[in-house]
């Protein structure tokens, strides 16, 4: 056998076996490698009501690694990934990563202008499509392949800053006698303002990714209801990878999410587009902005770190509301065409929520397949305030919402829009969270 050939195949034996489960040889600097793909889809993948795209939305990977441990964070600029695919791709992504599950984070940015990753094709809001589910899928895997291809010895830092971008998706109206689902102005209903900062560089300085974490519900694209966007988080995410150069991955995890403060929706028509346009733009201006000003006082850690991660189901008695607690499927004042908003309850089979802990050094992501109300993450981030915690909402889930047990009484749009019964759901939330942590 030629030289040529044997060097080929030792080459590929090396990448085989290169570093991953705990069963590998160890590898005890932290190394790091990140990719993106974009995952628009083209006019003939598109599925009502979409016939044309804003922006692009990427599937973005960072794969960690230290001590023969590695941990893998997928974000896809989709609104959410339905749970029988999250499962199969999580499984698949551990495979090819050589790591285990609990230590794959697969998230989205739950943007409203891109179809689910679901096979279904009806959904609450926005269509499924098999198509995009493969497409989807194998993108990923690519982005994973590139990430681990590319994988360096490496630093990181992590540290907070702060967006006010957002209000409570509640608030108080005095003209209804109740709380209705609307944009919280005043600033007395809870919401998280900070903004989480990762950097991960190689020991040259040269940046690898940034992992950021808000609470952002990303409906500001919404009424260009015909285009596919990312919104602002795939904005952001755009301005911090230009703006650090040098092929670098920006990752926006959703946490705790408030609703933008700023839309269009009640702009003329013919002006509406611009408007999202510049929003887009600015918003995602602040959040590049005050990313790569807390990264420039980051305190870089080199050297071998902890990487874990933990899981366990919670599952509640479940239950289902109607009606549809949104401004167009139910009326707070007598009169008109829709039905009241009224809200009745009926029992439902139990719902499980996939909660995990993935700890990459200093940080703690505490995932969920469901979205987390300010007031349970806000409560989640007191009870540990001197880690740096993350919530992080992977995907719209059978739960949909974990929600503060006193917003019940009051029929929160979180309270009727879960399928979770009062008094389960956030004291198990919290309970969990705890006790995988110190697994950890």
């Amino acid at each position: 056998m030629t030289r040529p050939i044997l060097s080929l195949l030792f080459g590929i034996a090396a990448i085989l076996f290169a570093g991953g489960s705990g069963a590998d040889a160890p590898t005890p600097e932290f190394r790091a490698g990140a990719a993106r793909i974009d995952i628009t889809p083209t006019p003939d993948e598109m599925v009502a009501p979409f016939t044309g795209v804003a922006d692009p939305i990427h599937v973005r990977v960072l794969v960690t690694e230290s001590a023969g441990r590695r941990a893998v964070v997928v974000i896809a600029d989709v609104p959410t990934i339905g749970a029988d695919v999250a499962a199969e791709l999580t499984q698949h992504i551990a495979r090819v990563a050589r790591t285990a599950p609990e230590r794959v984070v697969l998230g989205t940015t739950h943007t409203h202008n891109a179809m689910r990753v679901a096979h279904n094709a009806q959904g609450i809001i926005l269509p499924g499509s098999s198509r995009f589910v493969q497409s989807v899928s194998a993108k990923t895997i690519a982005a994973l392949e590139l990430a681990l291809a590319s994988m360096k010895p490496a630093r990181m830092g992590i540290g907070q800053g702060r967006v006010v971008l957002t209000g409570n998706r509640n608030v108080w109206s005095a003209r209804h006698g109740r709380v209705i689902a609307d944009v919280d102005r005043s600033g007395k209903q809870p919401v998280d303002h900070a903004l989480g900062v990762v950097r991960i560089e190689t020991l040259e300085g040269v940046p690898i990714a940034f992992l950021i974490n808000h609470g952002f519900e990303p409906v500001v694209a919404m009424p260009m209801k015909d285009r596919i966007s990312g919104d602002v988080p795939g904005n952001a995410a755009r301005k911090i990878e230009a703006r650090a150069g040098h092929g670098t991955v920006a990752l926006f995890t959703i946490g705790a999410a408030g609703v933008p403060l700023y839309r269009a929706e009640d702009v003329p028509q013919a002006e509406r587009e611009g408007r999202v346009r510049e929003l887009l733009d600015a918003m995602g201006t602040v959040f590049a902005e005050e990313t790569m000003a807390v990264s420039a006082t980051l305190k870089m850690t080199a050297g071998p770190i902890a990487i874990s991660g933990s899981a366990a189901p919670l599952v509640c008695p479940g239950k289902a509301t109607s009606p549809f607690n949104l401004p167009d499927r139910c009326a707070y004042s007598p009169g008109g065409s829709l039905p009241a908003c009224t809200f009745v309850d009926r029992d439902a089979p139990d719902v499980k929520l996939d909660l995990g802990v993935v700890r990459i050094g200093p940080l703690v992501m505490v995932k969920t397949d469901a979205n987390i109300s300010p007031a349970v993450g806000i409560t989640l981030k007191s009870r540990f305030p001197r880690a740096n915690l993350w919530p992080v909402a992977l995907t719209f889930g059978p739960m949909r919402f974990v929600v503060d047990d006193r917003d019940y009484a009051l029929n929160t749009y979180e309270a009727t829009a879960t399928t979770a019964k009062k008094g389960c759901a956030a004291a198990g939330y919290l309970r969990s969270s705890s006790k995988l942590m110190s697994l950890q």
